[in-house]
């Protein structure tokens, strides 16, 4: 039998604790109606079954507050509910509504990830790990990842070696900035081809400037 091991009343609900690992979020009428106290047993399934319902109208508006904040993948939003509190079967309710409503795309993340990201001169093999990271699909990332032009990488990396080299510290040996350049674009996911050219680019304009 599971065992009620603390209680927390917060705003609009309490937070229950069971078996000092597992927390449910109860809208405070349906604590109310349980009359649930700490060291009291509880059937975990029973109450599951009943949370499903009284969830699930407020874990739906989280997600909807949560999506309208930014664009979330299905894994984050997925975990953000798990953390609140939100027992697993009302978490696949909501998903599967908003997914249904056309308001979780996880394709359509990937694509919006990639081009913010892309933007702010980030290299591919870094979007690419961020999208596994926020649960992306391989066939998906792909297909997000093939939108990235080589020229526009070539481009960014160009512009932040240039932005590194107005910082070269004076007397610095050549060799030490062109290692700390590249280590720079490879912790910003740009291979080392890609690097390379942009090194050897951006010397070529600040030496003609």
């Amino acid at each position: 039998m599971d065992i009620i091991t603390a209680i927390r009343r917060e705003r609009g609900h309490y937070r229950v604790t069971i078996n000092g690992d597992s927390e449910v979020l109860m809208p405070a009428s349906l604590f109310r109606e349980r009359q649930l106290e700490e060291g009291a047993p509880v059937d975990l399934e029973e109450l599951d079954n009943c949370l499903m319902v009284r969830q699930y109208r407020h874990a739906l508006d989280r997600a909807v507050a949560a999506l309208a904040s930014r664009a979330h993948s299905k894994h984050e939003l997925e975990s953000k509910l798990l953390r609140a509190g939100y027992r697993p079967s009302t978490v696949e309710m909501v998903l599967y509504k908003l997914e249904k409503e056309g308001l979780l795309d996880d394709a359509d993340f990937a694509r919006q990830w990639v081009e913010a990201r892309a933007n702010r001169h980030m290299g591919r093999r870094r979007i690419a790990q961020e999208l596994r990271h926020k649960g992306i699909d391989a066939e998906q990332a792909e297909e997000a990842l093939e939108a990235i032009d080589d020229d526009d990488q070539l481009a960014g990396a160009v512009a932040l070696v240039e932005k590194a080299l107005r910082r070269e510290k004076p007397g610095e040996d050549p060799r030490k900035t062109a290692n700390r350049i590249l280590a720079m674009l490879a912790r910003r996911g740009y291979g080392y081809d890609i690097a390379r050219q942009a090194l050897e680019a951006a010397r070529t304009r600040y030496a003609e400037d």
